[in-house]
């Protein structure tokens, strides 16, 4: 009998112990956020190419949520990968666009201009993959530019794939 009663009180052990997980939600700019493979083009203020897109000159950026996840501002950040910029963009999610004047830089001391920015939800295809993506672009001008240059950025969220990273 007593060992009936210690299977017994075993299994109800294991059974109180038995939680469900929780349903761990998304954040509020799930759809906007990830990691870009980008590609730039750079115009004088007169509108001549200085710098032209090019098919092997990719460069990673991301978009990511705010600490306080909010839904109207997203975290903009090359990485250091290009102009070294990491700041907070204005977002409408209902249209995925995105955009903010005047930025402050938190890299480093400088301030920058997003406009004409864009995500186009299965607009882009992973070029090796051939998988369908977001595209993204953009424009940007940067106040420690001597040169005052506009800066096109047009890209792809990064499909995962090896063959479609840079």
């Amino acid at each position: 009998m007593k060992k009936h009663i210690y299977i017994l009180a075993l299994l109800l052990i294991t059974l109180s112990a038995c939680k469900k997980d929780e349903v761990v939600g998304g954040t509020a700019v799930q759809d906007v956020s990830g990691e870009w493979w980008l590609q730039v083009q750079v115009v004088d203020q007169e509108g001549e190419i200085i710098e032209d897109y090019s098919d092997e000159a990719y460069t990673g950026w991301s978009t990511y949520n705010t600490a306080d996840n909010s839904n109207t501002q997203m975290w903009f950040d090359d990485g250091g990968n290009y102009w070294v910029v990491k700041g907070k963009v204005n977002i409408n999610l209902a249209n995925k666009t995105f955009s903010g004047e005047n930025i402050q830089n938190e890299s480093y001391d400088s301030k920058f201009t997003i406009t004409n920015g864009k995500i186009l939800v299965g607009a882009a295809i992973g070029p090796v993959s051939k998988a369908v993506t977001d595209s993204i672009s953009y424009t940007a001008t940067f106040d420690d530019d001597d040169n005052n240059f506009i800066y096109h950025f047009k890209g792809y969220r990064r499909t995962k794939f090896s063959g479609d990273d840079h």
